[in-house]
């Protein structure tokens, strides 16, 4: 995505940020959804126990080097917390490309796609089937 502006980078203590967890109820449902949706690339598959309880989980790459990899986690013993508990936010160069995939995924976007042009940018929400929140921005710098 090289058409798209620099962000500024860096922290202020020795502690980089490096992957981001969302829980899911059905696993290999959500893991086709945000590989189909939003291209996500599979590094691993990971069955182990977390404080005590069984876990699933299913990792992707970051986007670009030193950015956050992501991962779908489920707890085997409950459907596990309520949708909305998280927001995960991804840019993409063609927002309405996007939104299509979404759809045609089985997905559904609550508001239209928000022009911000004094922030540089369009937005919208899509919700995942199983009602998480991803917020998408495509930015016009």
């Amino acid at each position: 995505m090289s058409d798209q502006p620099v962000r500024p980078t860096g922290v202020t203590k020795d502690a980089m940020p490096m992957f981001a967890k969302v829980f899911v109820h059905d696993l290999p449902a959500m893991a086709k959804f945000y590989e189909e949706v939003f291209g996500l690339v599979r590094i691993f598959e990971h069955s182990d126990a977390m404080l005590g309880r069984e876990i699933d989980e299913i990792g992707y790459q970051a986007a670009w080097s030193g950015g956050l990899e992501i991962t779908l986690i489920s707890y085997r013993d409950s459907t596990g917390p309520a949708a909305g508990e998280s927001v995960m936010g991804f840019t993409t160069s063609d927002i309405d490309a996007l939104v299509e995939r979404a759809i045609g995924a089985g997905g559904s976007i609550p508001a239209p796609v928000r022009d911000m042009p004094e922030l540089g940018l369009r937005m919208v929400f899509v919700i995942d089937p199983e009602g998480h929140i991803n917020e998408v921005v495509q930015l016009n710098g």
